[in-house]
């Protein structure tokens, strides 16, 4: 997010604004929240890469899908030009060469290194922003002392240099918020890399809102040390503000640092902006939106004709347009992709797709959604005609697109036709499974009991020549008996929900069907066969043959960490090491498989045997050892979880999970549990 919006734009935001810039700087922050709030909740609910076009093409179909990868790219294009722009007036402190043949330079530059398949890595990346980071707070602790001092470097008081504080009135204010909006925009590039992070219903809401609340602080706060340091006849249209106002205020070892950390943030934006900005043509192909071409990668893995057609942009924009001018269709082109975000969020929301499920919620729906959207609205129409007339022109462009090319050749329809189930026949039955998938990505919480699903799942063992429908009536009927339902109107909520997931794998071919019912707690049942079950297409297959069913019955009011369940048993087949379903023996080495890093026992508590004397026991007057848990007790057919006035009977089944090799042998179990 730090680069042209705190290198290069408040000359530009100064000459239009005067002081009060400093003011605009934190309302656009202010005003990007319900867009930050809305990408979280996307990002949490398909964390997967693509970022903000793979949300709206998902939520809003193909046709609305092609303006928003048009704008998306066009809004990294723009922001890369207005980087590459600062970049080399920075650099122009350096060299003399005129700023746009230097830019000129720069994009062929950052273009090969892209083709070349280079990219910052996460290490260098933490270390620019780190030394951007650094070089600021240096610049501040000296900047904000010396502002707020007898005089300034304009030789007057800082009152004296905010006085008048709003120079072009209220109007100049709107407009300014509208042209430093583009400072946000590096908000959504975290939705982009959501498949890479690790716990994203925690972090990336997290990280966003971190991200925004240091750089308003820091935005605002540099921009009052430049314009209480430096004349605004001089700020003014100033390419770069920020080395005049360093001169003011540190020496000259100072300076150099801030203009070192300028092109080292300039660097990394263009980076990041190239590589991203080219995997949208590649995104936008793979869903038929754009020819074949923009698919193939080179040995390097880069999409060289998205590059390429990117770079080439950048170096249009750059030579046809100012610098003011660009600055304001970057701001443009970021406000309509997060109005799109937030209007992706309603449709996602009233869709009511089972499967869309984000870990992090935004709050106030659907008032937040709409005041987003009504914000991108009036401030890209304070942007002015330029401004508007490009943005409108882009959707037209894109428009005409689809329909003369990606009409016939889109590959989905998106969860705005869920909304009206009367065009029924439009209705896209693959997108709830898509978004299914994506929560694989998701990783478990401390609440989410997988050990304990696995513990008390029921296994059943298919015999040679046993259908796919016998697997069903089997899982059905145990499943019945648990939630106290009919086996077949068990069988028939899997076949309305319609959420089926198929993992194929030489090593584990596994399918998850899920469900949801009113029950309390998440129940599972493991269908196997040595031979192979083929999926029927009615059950959403194309005859695959799978070694194991997982039958998840999830809960209504908690489908998130349904699918968080379902995609830890999904992360099953990612792995080539330990026991297949055909190898397991028995339940245990099953249930085993299913959790790689833990060991499972079951006892038997008969009264002649050792286990014997736990019978009559509470369960909440045990004391197990340290990450040693009793999970579950089959009894009499059923399986009970293990709550702490459950009271053990004879014959009970006693499932105890822990370390590997840390488990008791069952004539040291009364002993290990140490009763009270």
């Amino acid at each position: 997010m730090i680069s042209s919006g705190l290198f290069l734009l408040p000359g530009l935001a100064v000459a239009k604004a005067g002081p009060s810039a400093i003011l605009a700087y934190g309302l656009a922050g202010l005003l990007a929240v319900p867009a930050m709030l809305s990408v979280a909740e996307l990002a949490t609910a398909m964390p997967k890469a693509g970022g903000a076009y793979y949300f709206l093409e998902r939520a809003l179909g193909p046709a609305v899908g092609t303006v928003a990868g048009m704008s998306t790219w066009l809004s990294l294009v723009l922001k890369d030009a207005f980087a590459l722009i600062g970049m080399s007036a920075y650099l122009n402190l350096v060299v003399d060469i005129p700023p746009k043949p230097l830019a000129l330079i720069l994009i062929a530059a950052f273009t090969v290194l892209n083709i070349a398949g280079s990219k910052t890595s996460a290490s260098v990346q933490l270390g620019l922003v780190a030394l951007v980071l650094a070089a600021m707070t240096v610049f501040l602790m000296a900047g904000l002392a010396d502002a707020f001092g007898d005089s300034t470097g304009s030789g007057r008081s800082a009152r004296e240099a905010l006085n008048p504080f709003f120079t072009s009135g209220f109007t100049g204010l709107v407009s300014v918020i509208g042209l430093v909006f583009v400072s946000y925009g590096g908000l959504t590039k975290v939705a982009s890399v959501a498949e890479e992070i690790e716990d994203p219903s925690r972090n990336i809401p997290l990280g966003m809102a971190l991200s925004l609340l240091v750089s308003t602080a820091l935005y605002t706060s540099v921009v009052l040390v430049a314009v209480t340091e430096v004349p605004l006849d001089r700020l003014t249209n100033d390419l770069a503000p920020i080395h005049s106002a360093a001169e003011e205020v540190l020496p000259r070892a100072g300076v150099i640092l801030v203009v070192i950390a300028a092109l080292a943030a300039f660097s990394s934006t263009v980076n990041a902006g190239i590589l991203a900005a080219g995997r949208y043509p590649l995104a936008m192909s793979r869903d038929g939106l754009l020819g074949p071409q923009f698919q193939r990668v080179s040995s390097r893995n880069t999409p060289v004709a998205g590059i390429v057609v990117t770079g080439a942009a950048i170096a249009v924009v750059v030579a046809a347009l100012d610098v003011g001018a660009i600055a304001k269709l970057a701001s443009a082109f970021v406000l309509a992709t997060l109005g799109l975000v937030n209007l992706a969020v309603l449709v996602l929301r009233a869709s009511h797709i089972r499967s869309y499920a984000p870990g992090f919620t935004a709050p106030f729906f659907p008032y937040l959604q709409f005041t987003g959207i009504a914000i991108a609205l009036f401030l890209i129409v304070e942007l002015g005609a330029l401004a508007l007339a490009m943005v409108a022109a882009a959707v037209a462009i894109a428009l005409g697109w689809y329909g003369l090319y990606g009409r016939s050749r889109a590959t989905g329809t998106g969860a705005i036709y869920h909304v009206f189930e009367r065009w029924g026949r439009r209705v896209d039955e693959t997108l709830e499974r898509e978004i299914s998938a994506a929560m694989q990505s998701h990783g478990l919480r401390a609440q989410d009991e997988y050990p304990g699903l696995i513990a008390s799942a029921a296994v059943i063992s298919l015999a040679e020549g046993e259908s796919f429908g016998e697997a069903v009536r089997r899982s059905s009927e145990v499943l019945g008996r648990r939630l106290s339902m009919d086996p077949d109107d068990v069988t028939e909520k899997f076949l309305d929900t319609g959420s089926l997931w198929i993992q194929p794998s030489d090593r584990h071919p596994t399918a998850t069907p899920i469900a949801f019912f009113g029950a309390d707690e998440e129940h599972l049942v493991i269908a196997r066969s040595e031979t192979g079950i083929s999926i029927p297409a009615h059950w959403g297959g194309h005859d695959e043959t799978v070694n194991a069913l997982f039958f998840l019955a999830g809960c209504d009011d908690h489908a998130g960490r349904g699918l968080r369940l379902a995609g830890e048993l999904a992360a099953y087949v990612h792995s080539d090491t330990g026991l297949s379903m055909v190898e397991a023996t028995h339940e245990g080495e099953v249930k085993s498989a299913l959790l790689p890093e833990l060991d499972i026992a079951q006892y038997t508590l008969l009264a002649e045997v050792p286990a014997g004397q736990l019978i009559g026991r509470r369960i909440g007057d045990l004391v197990p050892p340290r990450e040693v848990h009793l999970e579950a007790v089959r009894r009499d057919g059923r399986v009970l979880r293990t709550s702490a006035d459950l009271v053990l009977e004879a014959d009970d089944q006693l499932t105890v999970i822990g370390p590997p090799h840390g488990l008791p042998d069952a004539d040291e179990l009364p002993r290990i549990l140490s009763p009270i």
